[in-house]
């Protein structure tokens, strides 16, 4: 399937490892340009190189996602380096810390905010009004499953109030900038199987007690495909949801959870 992204200038924050490296990695595949957003920058130069080795185009740079300056900076970058600002925005940042009403501070709920929901805002600001200009733009959110069903195997309620922000975010921009040619969607994995995710439920595991395999076993149980996901799947979705094949698709919360979230809609 041709998804018409030849040539399309991508920005991927947290690019360089996990499910933003999976989306980096479709997007140059298709044949985008893609710049990678991330803190590290030996992660950056690793993940660039190998999207190099496989012949696609990449460049990297070290990036806070909470500083909108940054941000506004690497847009900058695209316009000096790369000729114009990006075609494609793909938002992306590590979850907050395992806390539960009881020991998470305000100040935990307010950092989580400026992590998960005004990056997402940062990001938007410095890239729609390129879209505009332009009249085509794709804006997506890799988010979490917990938009439709909070976390309960582990205590993050600030990921899941933060995460519903910023999908309820997304489906806003997506009212007011339909009519430039611009979709905004969100996509929500379930487990997937990063290397980070791996050792943080391993680590959760041992806490409790637990045989980490025999834990990965009864978790896998729980999801109708009896399995957890890949950065490569994710990466796809979003590569789909950024194509022009996916252009009647806008506002949406694309389940990627191989059947976790047990609702029809």
């Amino acid at each position: 399937m041709e998804l018409g992204l030849k040539g399309k200038i991508a920005l991927v924050s947290g690019g360089s490892k996990g499910m933003g490296r999976g989306a980096a990695e479709e997007l140059a595949r298709e044949g985008a340009h893609v710049l990678i957003l991330a803190r590290g920058q030996d992660a950056i130069d690793e993940t660039v190189a190998a999207i190099r080795a496989e012949g696609g185009v990449a460049e990297g740079l070290s990036a806070d996602m909470t500083d909108p300056e940054a941000i506004a900076g690497a847009v900058e970058y695209c316009k000096e380096r790369l000729g114009r600002d990006p075609d494609i925005a793909v938002a992306n940042v590590y979850g907050t810390a395992r806390l539960n009403f009881d020991t998470a501070t305000t100040d935990d709920f307010r950092a989580g905010y400026d992590l998960i929901v005004l990056s997402a805002m940062y990001l938007a600001r410095a890239v729609v009004p390129g879209m505009k200009a332009r009249g085509w733009g794709r804006i997506v959110t890799i988010g979490s499953f917990c938009v439709k069903k909070p976390h309960w195997h582990i205590p993050l309620i600030v990921d899941n109030v933060t995460r519903a922000g910023a999908a309820a975010l997304n489906k806003s921009l997506s009212n007011e900038l339909g009519g430039h040619g611009i979709t905004v969607n969100t996509v929500a994995p379930g487990f997937i199987a990063t290397e980070m995710a791996l050792a943080w439920m391993a680590e959760l595991a041992r806490e409790q007690g637990q045989d980490p395999a025999a834990a990965a076993a009864a978790l896998d149980a729980t999801i109708p495909l009896k399995r957890q996901g890949t950065s490569e799947e994710i990466g796809a979705t979003v590569a789909f949801l950024c194509s022009q094949r996916a252009s009647y698709i806008t506002g949406q919360v694309v389940m990627v959870d191989g059947g976790l979230v047990g609702t029809p809609y």
